[in-house]
């Protein structure tokens, strides 16, 4: 019992250090030299595509950090949190399909409700404008998107998903509660962002404290959605849920902004996107909701 201890821990270590160097030197060696120093609203469409890509990327790392450390620690493929176990678990898989568009979009409604000068319907109509569809088609469309969404990010947000939920919260639940566990595996999931926050993303680099606070403001975020989705993963013991709602969390994160008065300039700590504190409100309390619900599991 005990050598079998050390070996995971020595396979959560091995996990960590192969994720995060790939993470780490992906970044400082290709991103970091095409975004340091630039406003994101300099780039050309190109860079902007492919910086877009070259972060994508990333997102594969964790993925590939279960396959080697698996293989190399002979631990196989026996318990690797892959299956549906659908019976008794489909409101889970619900919860993570439809949850996270539902909390970002209580979220933006609560931003503008607290922040209604930031609201206006001027970027908003100038995007209709440019749309060769009626305004409901328009909104349909946006709808079935949404609601696809989970299906359309899979592959990328599995990439991450069966790192994080699936590899290391397990083996970490082993020995925490759950508290605990969504603490740790979420600020360990928002350090492994620290990169690509200095590099801009999702707070850009024109704020005060850059890129501590942006830093922390990530591990916050990764702590909050990191509850939502550990506890989709721990009830069906699969990270399948969790990769739906990672999913659906990318692809409605931005709604908000189609009102924002100025799209180039808002303050991305606050909102409407949920990684802004009022943004993520509707997700915070799910995540205490969350929370009191499992304290003594």
């Amino acid at each position: 019992m005990e050598n079998e201890k050390k070996l995971e821990t020595r396979r959560i270590w091995l996990f960590l250090l192969i994720t995060f160097a790939m993470t780490y030197a992906w970044t400082i060696a290709l991103i970091w030299p095409r975004t340091l120093g630039r406003d994101a609203a300099s780039f050309t469409t190109e860079e902007t595509l492919i910086n877009t890509a070259l972060t994508a990327v990333l997102m594969f790392f964790p993925a590939i950090g279960v396959l080697i450390t698996r293989l190399v620690t002979r631990e196989g493929f026996k318990n690797a949190m892959l299956r549906l176990n659908l019976k008794g678990n489909v409101r889970y898989y619900l919860i993570g399909w439809f949850g996270p568009m539902v909390l970002t979009i209580i979220g933006a409604v609560i931003y503008f409700a607290v922040c209604p000068s930031e609201f206006t319907l001027t970027s908003y109509n100038a995007m209709m404008a440019t749309q060769p569809i009626p305004p409901a088609a328009f909104w349909a469309t946006q709808v079935v998107l949404m609601c696809l969404a989970p299906l359309l990010n899979f592959i990328p947000c599995f990439g991450e998903e069966w790192g994080w939920r699936g590899y290391l919260l397990p083996k970490v639940a082993q020995r925490m509660k759950f508290i605990p566990s969504v603490l740790l595996t979420g600020f360990i999931w928002g350090i492994w962002h620290a990169p690509i926050i200095v590099a801009g993303h999702n707070y850009g680099m024109n704020y005060p404290g850059y890129p501590w606070w942006g830093i922390i403001a990530m591990c916050v975020f990764c702590i909050v959605c990191g509850t939502l989705f550990s506890y989709v993963t721990l009830k069906t013991e699969s990270c399948l849920p969790a990769v739906f709602a990672h999913g659906a969390l990318n692809g409605t994160a931005s709604i908000g902004v189609l009102f924002i008065a100025n799209p180039m300039a808002y303050d991305r700590f606050v909102g409407p996107v949920p990684t802004g504190i009022i943004g993520a409100a509707a997700y915070i309390v799910v995540a205490v909701w969350i929370a009191y619900k499992m304290r003594k599991e």
